[in-house]
C-alpha cells in the first residue's frame, strides 16, 4: 500500500473555480474528482487533497467530489483518510456544510425507506 496520494483540484479540473457535478463535453468535474480518491482509497493510507490555485468550488460540484464519497464510507473513516492541508477558511466552512447536508440527504432517504 502505496503511504499517500497527493490530488490537486486545480490540476484535475484547470480552473480556479470548480463546478459541476458530471464531467459533461469531456470537461472534469465533481464526479472527476471524487472517481479519484474512490480509485485510490485502498491503495493508500491517506489522500491528500490540494485547493492551491482554487478561488471557489460550487456547492454541487462540492457535494459531488467530497460529500457523496460519505454514502461508502463512514465520515469518521473520511476523516482518517483524506487531509485538506491547504484549505482555506472559506473551504472548510463550504465543505462541512456539503458534508452535513449530504447526511441530511442520506437520512432522509433512510426514513423513506423504512430503514430507521
Amino acid at each position: 500500500m502505496e503511504s499517500e496520494y497527493k490530488l490537486s483540484v486545480f490540476n484535475v479540473t484547470q480552473t480556479s473555480t470548480p463546478a459541476g457535478r458530471t464531467s459533461e463535453n469531456g470537461l472534469p468535474a465533481g464526479d472527476t474528482v471524487r472517481k479519484l480518491i474512490s480509485d485510490h482509497w485502498d491503495k493508500c493510507e491517506r489522500i491528500v487533497v490540494s485547493f492551491d490555485g482554487i478561488a471557489k468550488m460550487t456547492r454541487p460540484f462540492m457535494d459531488e467530489a467530497f460529500a457523496k464519497l460519505l454514502e461508502t464510507h463512514t465520515l469518521e473513516e473520511f476523516n482518517k483518510k483524506v487531509f485538506f492541508p491547504d484549505a482555506s477558511d472559506g473551504i472548510v466552512k463550504a465543505l462541512n456544510e456539503a458534508f452535513k447536508l449530504r447526511l441530511k440527504i442520506m437520512q432522509a432517504q433512510k426514513e423513506r425507506e423504512g430503514g430507521i
